[in-house]
């Protein structure tokens, strides 16, 4: 493919001025009106600085926007304690006045925070569990039967918390009737190593705590060989007795400490939120006073104001409009030349025959004209190079023009490219080509295209102008050579 850098001709340029004429007569008139707007807001602002009386205008409008900021900070205050700062400070002493009750009442209802911790009575069970191993084993037999004693602890203290029944049970022995989330507190089943499990009970009578224990021990024999009936316990330890147990005097002493926290932080939202409405209330005065200051002085700015007229005349707003409007007009006329030589000459696509025949060797076969007619239609295809001939004898001549070139040597030949079919002057070479050749559509935007040039030897490529991108023709070139099929021609829609 022999691809070369365009060219860019003056006629091109002045060509591509004259089809956007309307887009520079507007984007020009738009400008020039921006602009004698923007005079005249000017000359309306110009003030006499050696009058007196704008000097005290000046003077009182500096202190309405002192007094306006300083209302505008105390609104601001008022607004954030009234809006966020007390809603919020209600919500977290409803919250921390239920942490405080729900801690007291933990406190005056639970067994555990009750007993002593210096003489706290305690019963402990300490059992260890084993297991016939099948003689089938081929692994590590230390290793499979560590693994197994393993499980078997871990069934052991997952059984805890118990059933109903069993819980049920467990406030018989200790002859009480609290809920059942304070007797979970007084019992622990843990693992000792992979092999040991340790039944803990803590209560005021260490021989109640001893009956628990019992029981909770029978309990978990009882499962364990139901789930693993090869499985056998052994007690290897007991207490029973009162003790100091280092653990429930921590648990005591954190817990009272988060309910002195939590009262804490109770009487000090307690007080934020009454300065909160004070400041609410003085600030609210505050407000008032910078209210009836700022009438005070928009109505001696008014007075001012009336006495003395700061605007210039109308004559003197037109001049400045017209003079700022015609420099708009050199403005605006020069942003849309330059926006219409970056769109038509930077742009990327094609515009015209001559940047078909300056960047590409095949030869063109017809420039059909377009459905779009615009202002000087005729300069434009002449300083382009189109034909000026009618229409119906351009899109037959290059239906000839394909048909010639087609025939050459007998090659199966069709059209393909990125055309629009629904265009009419394309419509027409197609009917003027009488069924000899087909268009076989976008070889880019599918594989149908492509699929279709298997029964052609060439192909002739149609592009639309102000569609059609460079890189895209390029890209449908590099794809017809990797499929074998030669280009004959390009016609330009």
């Amino acid at each position: 493919m022999d691809n070369k850098e365009i060219s860019v001709r003056v006629s091109d340029i002045f060509a591509s001025f004259l089809k956007s004429i309307l887009f520079i007569i507007i984007t020009t008139i738009i400008v020039a009106g921006l602009c004698g707007a923007f005079g005249i807001y000017k000359a309306r602002k110009v003030k006499v600085d050696t009058s007196t009386i704008n000097s005290n205008i000046k003077i009182l409008r500096a202190d309405l926007v002192e007094k306006e900021d300083a209302l505008h900070e105390l609104e601001k205050l008022s607004n954030t304690a009234k809006n966020y700062t007390i809603p919020y400070t209600e919500k977290k002493i409803v919250w921390d006045q239920s942490l405080a009750d729900s801690r007291r009442a933990y406190l005056e209802q639970s067994i555990y925070a009750q007993i002593d911790p210096l003489n706290c009575g305690m019963a402990t069970i300490t059992f260890s569990v084993d297991t016939v191993l099948p003689e089938t084993v081929t692994e590590d037999f230390a290793e499979y039967k560590s693994n197994e004693l393993s499980r078997i602890v871990t069934a052991c203290t997952c059984m805890y918390p118990f059933s109903d029944d069993v819980m049920n049970q467990v406030q018989s022995l200790l002859s009480t009737d609290v809920d059942r989330k304070f007797v979970e507190e007084l019992i622990s089943i843990a693992s000792e190593n992979d092999q040991f499990v340790k039944i803990s009970v803590c209560y005021t009578n260490p021989e109640q705590a001893k009956k628990v224990a019992d029981y909770l021990f029978s309990q978990i024999s009882s499962k364990l060989s139901e789930i693993y009936p090869d499985s056998s316990v052994a007690v290897i330890g007991t207490f029973t007795g009162y003790t100091v147990n280092w653990e429930m005097n921590s648990a005591h002493i954190s817990y009272e400490d988060s309910l002195l926290q939590a009262e804490k932080n109770l009487a000090q939202d307690q007080d934020t939120i009454a300065q909160s409405y004070k400041l609410v209330e003085d600030n609210q005065k505050m407000i008032d006073d910078a209210n009836t200051e700022i009438t005070r002085i928009q109505n001696n700015i008014a007075a001012n104001q009336r006495k003395y007229n700061v605007t210039v005349s109308k004559k003197d707003m037109l001049k400045s409009g017209i003079k700022f409007g015609l420099v708009g007009i050199f403005v605006g006329l020069a942003l849309a030349c330059a926006l219409v030589y970056v769109r038509d000459i930077l742009g990327g696509k094609v515009r015209n025959r001559n940047n078909i025949v300056s960047r590409y060797s095949y030869p063109l076969l017809g420039v059909l004209p377009a459905s779009k007619k615009r202002p000087f239609e005729k300069t434009v295809r002449r300083l382009e190079g189109d034909s000026l001939y009618s229409d119906e004898d351009i899109i037959s001549s290059s239906a000839e023009s394909v048909l010639a070139a087609a025939s050459v040597d007998g090659s199966k030949t069709c059209l393909i490219g990125t055309a629009d079919v629904k265009s009419p002057a394309f419509s027409e070479m197609l009917k003027d080509l009488k069924g000899k050749m087909e268009f076989k559509g976008n070889i880019l935007a599918g594989s149908e295209a492509i699929k279709a040039l298997d029964g052609f030897d060439k192909v002739i490529l149609v592009e639309q102008r102000n569609a059609s991108r460079y890189d895209a023709i390029n890209d449908e070139i590099s794809k017809i050579h990797a499929l074998k099929k030669e280009v004959l021609g390009i016609v330009l829609l």
